[in-house]
């Protein structure tokens, strides 16, 4: 970990302590910037922060005291009191095993040792993210109106949703070495679910610099998606 990541987290932790004081219980960072994935200036920060208390009061002061320290870092806190975590996986099964599946926890006990999950209600939230992915990216080519520099901006900024969704897929057909490179999860997700995944190869080609039509790609991702969405559909999860 280099210096500058030192300080940055450590400023993170003063400004939580400062607003929750002994009522901030855990710290835990997740997603690319564990995993090693994480691209400067595009990739955001995800914060697990478990609170005691999470009164509107103490959101708002969060909010004054941290939000230019949040937008400089690119940081997606995600604040639940310790009672809303623990109640909650069967609502957010997909983030809560990916939160699981690689986090390092920077202040507090891990909060993750006793989650369980059920793959019905797994099934169910992926089945959802993937129908609302689609309609928003339906919506998205409406709105750009054949501009293609916001498109491609647009898609890019999805990519990371794809991925976590595609993911959860593979945790849903049991696959417990889940990889992190994006190319190796589509592939994966395409053998197992039976469905091509050349589009996704292409999402993924854009967010590196690769010189594909974004609209195009858009037009793809679409077709990709109706295919996609009635497998899982019928799929039939073990629990």
């Amino acid at each position: 970990m280099s210096e500058k990541t030192e300080e940055m987290e450590a400023e993170l932790i003063r400004i939580l302590s400062g607003v929750f004081g002994p009522g901030l219980a855990s710290v835990v960072a997740y997603g690319s910037y564990v995993t090693g994935t994480y691209v400067r200036k595009s990739s955001d920060i995800n914060v697990l922060i478990l609170v005691m208390d999470a009164s509107p009061s103490l959101i708002v002061r969060l909010g004054k005291n941290a939000h230019r320290f949040f937008n400089r870092n690119h940081i997606t806190p995600l604040i639940m009191s310790v009672t809303e975590f623990s109640r909650s996986s069967d609502v957010f099964p997909m983030e809560y095993m990916d939160i699981i599946a690689n986090h390092r926890v920077m202040y507090g006990d891990d909060p993750t040792a006793h989650v369980t999950f059920s793959n019905r209600y797994l099934r169910h939230e992926i089945e959802h993210q993937l129908r609302g992915t689609m309609i928003s990216l339906r919506q998205l080519v409406l709105a750009a109106h054949g501009r293609r520099p916001m498109l491609a901006s647009e898609l890019i900024q999805a990519t990371g949703s794809v991925t976590a969704v595609f993911r959860a897929l593979l945790r849903l057909r049991g696959e417990t070495e889940v990889p992190t490179d994006h190319a190796q999860i589509i592939d994966r997700v395409a053998s197992g679910f039976g469905f091509p995944g050349d589009a996704f190869h292409r999402l993924i080609e854009l967010r590196a610099g690769g010189k594909h039509d974004a609209a195009s790609v858009a037009a793809e991702l679409l077709e990709a998606f109706a295919a996609l969405v009635p497998i899982v559909d019928k799929y039939e999860a073990n629990e």
